[in-house]
């Protein structure tokens, strides 16, 4: 073999014996590096689902969400195509859900704020501008409900908290007065796996009468009353929704003495329910099982509106699946009448504004319903 050929023959050997021994040592770090890899760990998520809904003038809507904003929108003209319009997002300044709103004057709005405070917010044009924090005892937890009471000439202002009490409230001229509380905790919850106390609905009744829907599964007649130190809240009759559940209370809606209940089908029980309101008693009178999907072991039943309409008394009824049914109450008997799907698969809130004839579903999305 000439010299030239065992020269390129040395060379290519060589050369090949680098070549894989570099190889070896990028295969060798690279299997290094996967072995001492690790995933991304997931940290915290923030949803935006509404919890709360809150009908305003001049065809505006209040929205509060679990990630803490407040949202004022406008509704679209009666006869358009289009949609619900955003005009301005909020941020409670504790960061927390928003789990309720209550509108006590015109221009003037309140919603929770933490575990022992509540927030009042002015209106504006452009949209909502933090008026002030109103401390309580920390010890009642987060407002979840609230309504404003007649009683005599006052106003008073009826909060319902998570942890199964309820509060009583003066308008001052630039904030509230604190009147008291009432504990309304049932004596005997129901056996849900959720032991929570949350007072998830304030419905006013008539002669300073009001009606108290908690998760523990009662509902509470309290009448307030006018006393030397202002005004306090007794409760005068308590009852379970339904002698057989086995959720609580999520939701309520009067059609004069018919009270309408939102709850959770767990099996076959009910998540829809009437009773009839009498001073001191509530009459069971029907029941519906509002679910789609029969496999399903549960589908809650969220918020429901009661509306009488020249064809008949009407509830519109938010529940899990994403649907909002309507069903008719004939004769003190619940008749369902069907469904629409409003959003993916979450409960939503709901108001229906009677001008335009709009029922407004709002989830992650806002959907406007045309009401014939």
């Amino acid at each position: 073999m000439k010299s030239w050929a065992v020269w390129l023959l040395l060379c290519v050997g060589l050369l090949g014996s680098q070549s894989l021994r570099a190889d070896d040592t990028v295969i060798a770090k690279t299997d290094s590096q996967v072995k001492s890899s690790v995933l991304p760990q997931k940290g915290a998520t923030t949803f935006d689902l509404a919890q709360t809904i809150l009908p305003l003038s001049a065809g505006q809507f209040a929205v509060g969400r679990w990630d803490g904003s407040l949202q004022l929108w406008d509704l679209p003209p009666s006869r358009s195509n289009q949609g619900p319009t955003l005009r301005s997002v909020s941020t409670l300044p504790s960061r927390a859900g928003v789990l309720s709103l209550v509108k006590i004057e015109e221009g003037l709005v309140l919603s929770s704020h933490d575990q022992g405070s509540l927030a009042l917010w002015t209106q504006t044009e452009g949209g909502f501008a933090l008026r002030s924090i109103v401390e309580f005892p920390s010890q009642l937890g987060a407002v979840t409900s609230g309504a404003l009471v007649s009683v005599g000439t006052q106003k008073v202002l009826l909060i319902g908290h998570e942890s199964g009490f309820v509060s009583l409230w003066q308008k001052t001229r630039w904030s509230l007065a604190w009147l008291g509380q009432t504990d309304v905790r049932s004596p005997s919850p129901v056996p849900s796996p959720y032991a929570l106390r949350h007072i998830r609905a304030v419905v006013p009744w008539k002669d300073s009468l009001v009606l108290v829907g908690s998760e523990d599964g009662d509902v509470t007649q309290l009448r307030l009353r006018l006393v030397a130190h202002g005004v306090d809240a007794v409760v005068i009759h308590r009852a379970r929704h339904s002698p057989t559940a086995q959720r609580g209370i999520n939701g309520m809606a009067l059609l004069g003495d018919l009270l309408a209940v939102t709850s959770c089908t767990v099996g076959s029980e009910p998540n829809l329910h009437l009773l009839r309101v009498e001073p001191g008693r509530l009459v069971p009178l029907d029941a519906l099982e509002l679910k789609r999907d029969s496999q399903r072991e549960q589908v809650f039943s969220f918020a429901v509106l009661a509306v009488d309409r020249p064809s008949g008394k009407t509830l519109w009824v938010s529940t899990q699946e994403g649907l909002v049914w309507q069903v008719l109450v004939v004769d003190e008997k619940l008749r369902r009448w069907g469904s629409v799907s409003v959003s993916s698969g979450v409960g939503t809130a709901l108001f229906y504004d009677k001008e335009r004839q709009l029922l407004v579903a709002v989830g992650h999305e806002a959907t406007v319903l045309r009401v014939p």
